[in-house]
């Protein structure tokens, strides 16, 4: 049976949008500033608001909002319901103790990653993205490896009106830029190379492949080019460890 993709519910659209105002740039927000952000009056967006409070899902102090620790238990439970996240914690966390160096996994969304697992490195330089950050695919390693699984028409979908904002100068500027560098990629079934998004980090990602042969994840090694070095043995190292993780997958 076909659904009425009108039929939804917009109050229930209300409430995540508020969920979604709060960024890294906006940690607490007045409700003003959220009845702004959702295009909505205040009286409107109070109701949402105390909703959502007493809910457990905002806090107030001060007149000021900002999300609660219940909006990161569901952030945990997509976490938890992946298989990907129960299979390569363990070994991401042997390969750090291993080398030293921080190990990521991440999947793709759009034309984003989304780093749902981090095993951080002890050493004083280190890449620390936290779980639950989303990156632009294309300037980062692992983005790159997943982007290489998708056939061509799926990349000019996915990036149809996409406006590419390149932090470094080594970065793709476009679709036409990208695409040769994903065929690449998918040759080598592996990326490693310097960070475009932070200066003097180097990474080495590895695809994480399903039974159907398809890129369902990736894993990044990442250190201070001071330390790391991505030679043939590290490389092999990580590529090992992510052929062990999808063969069980």
């Amino acid at each position: 049976m076909t659904k009425d993709p009108s039929y939804r519910s917009n109050s229930l659209l209300r409430g995540l949008s508020i969920l979604h105002c709060f960024d890294h740039g906006h940690p607490e927000m007045t409700l003003t500033e959220i009845a702004e952000a959702i295009s909505v009056t205040s009286s409107a967006a109070y109701r949402f608001v105390v909703t959502l409070e007493r809910e457990g899902y905002l806090t107030r102090k001060d007149n000021r909002y900002r999300l609660a620790p219940r909006v990161m238990d569901l952030g945990y439970r997509y976490l938890s319901s992946l298989d990907v996240y129960d299979i390569a914690r363990l070994p991401a966390d042997a390969l750090r103790n291993e080398t030293g160096f921080t190990v990521h996994v991440s999947v793709l969304e759009g034309c984003e990653i989304i780093y749902v697992y981090r095993a951080l490195s002890h050493r004083a330089m280190v890449s620390n993205v936290p779980v639950g950050s989303r990156l632009p695919a294309f300037s980062t390693t692992m983005g790159r490896l997943l982007l290489s699984d998708l056939s061509q028409v799926e990349l000019d979908r996915r990036f149809d009106g996409y406006t590419f904002a390149p932090i470094s100068p080594a970065a793709p500027k476009s679709l036409q830029e990208l695409k040769p560098l994903l065929v690449e990629d998918r040759k080598r079934g592996y990326v490693a190379q310097s960070s475009h998004l932070a200066t003097g980090t180097v990474s080495i990602a590895a695809p994480l492949v399903s039974r159907h042969g398809r890129y369902v994840a990736a894993l990044n090694l990442s250190g201070h080019e001071a330390h790391m070095q991505p030679d043939k043995a590290l490389i092999d190292r990580v590529l090992t460890v992510a052929q062990n993780i999808s063969e069980m997958l």
